[in-house]
C-alpha cells in the first residue's frame, strides 16, 4: 500500500483528490491532509512514514516551493497540483515527477501516478537552488533550442506561433509561415515555453499568447492566431484560458 499525503489549502480541492484516489488508484491510502505550507510542514515532520506527497503550489500562506525548503526531501516523491499552469511548469523544473492541473482528470492522475512509483528520487533541494539561480539571472530575448532529424536548431521564443501535437512530435509553427517538425512531445514543448506566456489549451495545442488574436465563444470555445489558423479550446481549459485573458492588457490581444 502506497501511502499518500495531500497538502492545498482549498479543502473542496482536497476532498475532490482524494476521491479520485480512491475511484482510480486503489493502491494508495491517503494518511494525512493540510490546508496551508506551515501545516504541511508539520504534518510532514510528523509523519515518519509515506511514500508520496501531492502538493499544491499557491497556498495562502506562502507555495509549496517553501514546503520543500523546510523539509527532508529524501524519504518521499512528489506530484505537484494547481489549477494554474504558469505555477506547474515551474514545479516540473523540480522534480522529475509530473504535475496534475485542477480539475484533475483521472487518466492524467494514474499516468502521474505511475511515473512515481517507477522514478528514482532525486536531491530537490538541489534544484529548487538552482532554480532560484535561474530566476535570478536577466533573460533578455529568450531563445530556445529544438532538435529535429537534421540537427539542433535556435529560434527567438517570441516567433514562435503555436505548437501542434504529431504523435511523439510536435509541429512548431512560426510568425513567417514557416513550420518545423521537432523530437520532442507537446507537454515537453509546455514545459520548454510555458514560462514565456504559453498555454496549453487543447490536447492537441499549445499556444503563444502574444499570438492570440480572437477568442469566439462558440462550441467548446476558439481562438484565431496570428496566422490566421482557427484553434479548438478543450471544454476543460476554457475557464483557465479565458482568466488569463482577462488579465492580458487589451494590447496584446491585437485588434
Amino acid at each position: 500500500m502506497i501511502r499518500a499525503i495531500i497538502i492545498d489549502d482549498e479543502p473542496a480541492a482536497r476532498a475532490s483528490l482524494e476521491l479520485e484516489i480512491r475511484l482510480h488508484c486503489p493502491e494508495i491510502r491517503v494518511v494525512a491532509e493540510a490546508e496551508s505550507v506551515l501545516e504541511g510542514i508539520r504534518i510532514i515532520q510528523a509523519t515518519p512514514h509515506f511514500d508520496l506527497l501531492f502538493l499544491d503550489i499557491q497556498m495562502a500562506d506562502g507555495t509549496g516551493f517553501d514546503v520543500l525548503q523546510n523539509v527532508e526531501t529524501d524519504r518521499f516523491k512528489t506530484i505537484f497540483t494547481t489549477a494554474y499552469s504558469e505555477y506547474a511548469l515551474r514545479a516540473i523544473k523540480f522534480t522529475p515527477l509530473d504535475y496534475l492541473l485542477k480539475p484533475i482528470d483521472a487518466e492524467e492522475l494514474k499516468a502521474a501516478v505511475h511515473k512515481a512509483l517507477r522514478q528514482q528520487q532525486t536531491d530537490i533541494q538541489e534544484q529548487i537552488r538552482s532554480y532560484l539561480s535561474h530566476l535570478a539571472a536577466p533573460q533578455l530575448s529568450p531563445r530556445v533550442s529544438l532538435a529535429t532529424a537534421e540537427g539542433i536548431h535556435l529560434y527567438f521564443v517570441k516567433n514562435i506561433v503555436r505548437c501542434a501535437s504529431d504523435g511523439n512530435y510536435t509541429t512548431v509553427f512560426f510568425e513567417d509561415k514557416s513550420k518545423l517538425l521537432v523530437a520532442k512531445t507537446l507537454k515537453e514543448l509546455e514545459l520548454l515555453l510555458g514560462p514565456y506566456q504559453f498555454e496549453r489549451i487543447h490536447k492537441s495545442h499549445l499556444i503563444n499568447l502574444d499570438h492570440l488574436r480572437r477568442y469566439y465563444n462558440r462550441f467548446a470555445g476558439e481562438v484565431e492566431m496570428s496566422d490566421g489558423v482557427l484553434l479548438p479550446v478543450a471544454q476543460r481549459k476554457k475557464t483557465q484560458l479565458l482568466e488569463l485573458l482577462n488579465r492580458l492588457n487589451s494590447t496584446q490581444l491585437g485588434e
